[in-house]
């Protein structure tokens, strides 16, 4: 194989990895409780632990647990084309999901930034 076809070969191949590598959006939590009220088809994935999630937690949220050895398998299996919001206490686990996400090429996912918080101290609506 000559450098020309092995190096052509290597741009495609690092174009395709970073092709699949999705942005991850910044948002506050008084701007999520605005799109909820306008879109229901969000998917609200909440990475704190199970405890944390029983003392409160967005309605509808499902819980997976990014400490947990087969939290990014599980977060793997979700489907890639929903639109993701991903939240923890602050925004420290969060980042890792997030951060999972993009590169495993997931379309659409916004970090809360201020994450559970955030809501709470904003008085949000809180399901139990």
């Amino acid at each position: 194989m000559s450098f020309k076809h092995f190096f052509t070969i290597i741009v495609f191949a690092s174009f395709a990895i970073f092709a699949s590598a999705q942005q991850v959006i910044q948002i506050q939590s008084t701007e999520v409780q605005q799109q909820l009220k306008k879109d229901n088809s969000w998917v609200i994935l909440d990475v704190r632990t199970a405890d944390e999630f029983k003392e409160g937690h967005i309605k509808g949220a499902i819980n997976i647990d990014i400490r947990q050895p087969d939290a990014l398998n599980k977060i793997d299996k979700l489907n890639h084309n929903a639109k993701y919001l991903v939240h923890c206490r602050t925004n420290h686990r969060s980042k890792i999901a997030v951060d999972h996400m993009a590169q495993s090429g997931f379309k659409t996912v916004y970090q809360m930034t201020d994450g559970w918080n955030g809501w709470s101290q904003n008085n949000l609506p809180v399901g139990k």
